[in-house]
């Protein structure tokens, strides 16, 4: 993983002047006191990584020159891997939007849960979280930058357009593993988890009645951000044995 990685959300391209402001601007001259003449690398969360030679630093901005495109390759045609999380506590959120883009979710959908203990998103809070999957980005290596959206209560759905699970507490219900292996083998595959407080009945049956498919991930009780995580484990290590995300 390169010492600095900065995101620019813009069409990077073979020698284009680029101004580099705002928060990433002070973490590459204030924090890692970079210096004209030293390279960097650029991401846009579309797909492309590009570096760059740092042309001059000024009070509130650098100049940076592209120098080369190392890699370049179209986003997903569409999303794969869904997390449907039910709003939590900030913390938990924050860790689960960290960690779930480390694990390449393409898609998290927040939405207030009936047990919710906080039922909006404000766009002060949609701006922090699309800064902690941007620093996760930058951090783990991908190119491609997940997207956030936000959703309304369960009742308030359509169909959910790809093949999804949530976890059940149910003693009945199957083990993830199995119910991945009789799934629809095409995306996307969306795994819902609850708040602290967990599905109330009428979640359950919602989440039922639009073909979600209730799964155990563990005999124990797990606390959301540890649901959410162990889920989209499993998911992304089968994705890869399938053949269906690139590691």
């Amino acid at each position: 993983m390169p010492a600095e990685r900065y995101f620019l959300e813009e069409e990077l391209s073979l020698h284009a002047r680029k101004i580099l402001k705002d928060a990433e601007f002070h973490h590459l001259a204030h924090v890692m006191r970079t210096r004209k003449g030293e390279q960097v690398e650029l991401v846009n969360g579309k797909g492309t990584l590009a570096c760059a030679s740092v042309q001059d630093i000024l009070k509130d901005q650098a100049i940076l020159i592209i120098e080369d495109i190392q890699t370049s390759h179209p986003p997903r045609p569409q999303a794969q891997l869904i997390l449907a999380q039910a709003l939590p506590k900030p913390d938990r959120l924050a860790f689960i939007l960290e960690k779930g883009t480390e694990l390449g979710v393409d898609e998290f959908w927040l939405f207030p849960g009936h047990l919710s203990g906080k039922k909006e998103f404000f766009p002060h809070q949609m701006e922090r979280a699309r800064a902690l999957t941007i620093a996760a980005m930058k951090q783990c290596g991908r190119l491609d930058l997940p997207a956030l959206i936000m959703k309304p209560a369960l009742d308030k759905w359509d169909s959910l357009g790809g093949r999804a699970f949530f976890g059940d507490l149910d003693p009945q219900a199957p083990l993830f593993s199995q119910a991945w292996k009789s799934a629809a083998p095409l995306p996307p595959f969306i795994f819902f988890t609850g708040p602290e407080s967990g599905w109330s009945q009428e979640e359950i049956a919602l989440l039922k009645e639009k073909g979600a498919q209730g799964v155990k991930l563990h005999t124990n009780i797990l606390r959301t951000d540890t649901a959410s995580i162990a889920a989209l484990s499993l998911m992304q290590h089968w994705l890869m044995e399938e053949g269906g995300l690139s590691p």
